[in-house]
């Protein structure tokens, strides 16, 4: 029990930080590609195609055992328009929102344990990949091949322009089937924790909705050992739909006993 609540608060402070990764494009940015062509182009095919993806506009989905915290760890579902990147998340007890510009939380500051702002980004920038890096500003080579746990796969790496985002110095290793051509798993740098280099995502499952390939169970881990991993937290991402209508813009709106994060937007030249 120890062992997995120190992971479990260890792993809410990396989340917090890399929340914060080139996730908020601004309008109508949030819908045009870069990668028109590139080393990205057959994964992106391979997972439905950005074309596809670009033309939804609201997405839903259901996280179970994503261990922030005790509260989100919980069952929550998210609601995001996909245009403009707002997010509305609810689970028992709470309910948490991102309205273009401003976080907030209700029924109060600490609902689910974590500033607002922090997690109603950061999840769906994992459950995005990879077609969030076809976002503009990101900047994807072809670094060969790499292994992880005897397996040998393709192996991307993504960086981003200055001043995009929250964290535009991180970059990401993304490693690609070479069967299927969707991702396998990513690591990448936390530059805001010092005693921390790289962390790992697994994308375990995939699921296909729509013609779309999302994640359907995922693992994190501590770190960065492709040839023993340790042990992860385990996570799922269930009710997926799609929909190419927009969502009712007032569910972004914070109510009457919301809180609102007041920590300041980092200014984006996305």
């Amino acid at each position: 029990m120890l062992a997995r609540t120190v992971r479990i608060a260890w792993f809410a402070s990396v989340v917090v930080t890399i929340g914060l990764v080139g996730c908020e494009p601004n309008g109508e940015q949030a819908r045009q590609s870069t990668r028109d062509d590139g080393p990205l182009t057959q994964t992106l095919e391979a997972h439905g195609g950005i074309d596809k993806w670009q033309q939804q506009r609201t997405f839903t989905y259901t996280l179970d055992g994503f261990p922030l915290s005790p509260q989100v760890a919980r069952p929550n579902t998210a609601t995001v328009d996909l245009h403009n990147r707002r997010n509305r998340i609810a689970g028992e007890g709470f309910t948490v929102g991102f309205d273009g510009q401003q976080a907030w939380s209700s029924p109060g500051p600490d609902a689910v344990g974590l500033p607002p702002r922090f997690f109603s980004l950061g999840s769906f920038y994992f459950i995005g990949m990879p077609f969030v890096f076809a976002d503009p500003g990101v900047v994807v080579q072809d670094k060969g091949t790499g292994e992880f746990a005897g397996k040998t796969y393709r192996v991307l790496q993504v960086g981003f322009n200055t001043g995009v985002g929250y964290s535009s110095e991180d970059d990401y290793h993304l490693f690609i089937d070479l069967d299927t051509h969707r991702l396998a798993l990513i690591h990448h740098t936390v530059t805001e924790l010092p005693d921390v280099d790289r962390v790992t995502w697994v994308f375990d499952q995939w699921q296909q909705v729509q013609g779309l390939y999302v994640p359907a169970r995922m693992t994190f881990y501590a770190g960065w050992n492709p040839d023993d991993p340790g042990e992860g937290a385990v996570f799922t991402i269930e009710n997926v739909t799609f929909s190419t209508e927009p969502p009712d813009p007032a569910i972004y709106s914070p109510p009457p006993d919301a809180v609102i994060d007041a920590a300041p937007p980092k200014p984006s030249t996305q």
